[in-house]
């Protein structure tokens, strides 16, 4: 028998913000394949029109509208003007925009302006853009029987690292749980608006997906960081995105891409919604009494480690 899903986006209006590379870019040429109309939002222009030719050959239909937009998402007035503008309305939006940034290092290494300009990057691009879409969704709730047969969803995207705070990514990390929160809180504020329409909230927590950016960011990171992810396995962005439509179909909350988020998240969630109750509070429990165990390596290298930073710097 086939299940029904809970994320049929055939015919829909998709918006993916920072679509024109990594994860966002595997999502819309995805989402163009099963009949989706797409329009990507990014600052480049060069990389969005690259992204959006590869997506005209995977249309399904001669009508289906894809479109691309450059834009700063980490500019609110920027991204309120052209959400004021766009035909049709968006029914969908992935927030997707973001990174690590330019610096990763210990807090006292890095700049106050790199602080800054991560929270802009990952937290304040998604947080713009699903403020000026939500606004307008009520201002313009569904009104035929077609447009209210089908939930409009907003979909955050948070990271593993909004559950494990690692000594170099302490300005990344906070970014992510600000998501991770921000998704939390508003799933149960658009509950005030359900006798007007349907407003799903979603939030995917990838872990390492292996894009150029994560080779970049390989050169840039201190020794304790790599040794404290160790070598686990990440993914390819097109699994990532596979993965995420696949947890909206089932009609998740939160999405996870593999069993040590999975542990984390349910070790974590506290009042959030769960998918399977037993096995989200059985996952919990084992949370529970693995990760101290964890936390104590972690504890006890960072020391050994700082214990050497800085007996190298009084040897100079």
């Amino acid at each position: 028998m086939k299940r029904t899903s809970h994320f049929d986006v055939h015919g829909q209006t998709v918006l993916i913000a920072g679509g024109s590379k990594g994860l966002g870019r595997e999502l819309a040429l995805q989402l163009t394949a099963e009949g989706a109309n797409v329009t990507i939002l990014a600052r480049s222009s060069g990389p969005l029109e690259e992204t959006r030719r590869e997506m005209l050959t995977r249309v399904q239909h001669p009508d289906q509208a894809i479109a691309a937009h450059p834009v700063d998402l980490t500019d609110a007035t920027e991204v309120e003007s052209l959400i004021a503008t766009l035909k049709p309305l968006p029914t969908i939006l992935f927030c997707v925009a973001g990174g690590t940034a330019e610096e990763i290092g210990f807090f006292a290494d890095i700049s106050s302006q790199h602080i800054k300009t991560c929270m802009d990057r990952n937290y304040l691009s998604a947080a713009y853009i699903a403020h000026a879409l939500l606004c307008r969704w009520l201002a313009e709730p569904p009104k035929s029987a077609d447009e209210k047969s089908h939930p409009r969803h907003l979909i955050f995207t948070a990271s593993t690292a909004a559950f494990l705070g690692l000594p170099g990514y302490v300005a990344y990390t906070p970014t992510k749980a600000a998501t991770r929160a921000l998704a939390d809180t508003l799933r149960q504020e658009v509950l005030l608006y359900r006798s007007q329409q349907e407003i799903r909230v979603h939030c995917s927590f990838p872990g390492t997906i292996y894009t150029e950016a994560y080779v970049e960011e390989q050169r840039g990171k201190p020794e304790l960081l790599k040794e404290l992810e160790g070598d686990g396995s990440g993914l390819s962005p097109a699994k990532v995105a596979e993965k995420t439509i696949h947890g909206l179909k089932q009609g998740r909350f939160f999405i996870t891409m593999d069993f040590d988020t999975e542990l984390l998240l349910n070790n974590m969630r506290g009042p959030s919604p769960r998918f399977w109750a037993v096995w989200d509070w059985s996952l919990g429990l084992v949370g529970s009494l693995a990760w101290p165990f964890y936390r104590w390596w972690f504890d006890r290298r960072t020391g050994a480690y700082g214990r050497e930073m800085l007996g190298g710097r009084s040897d100079r």
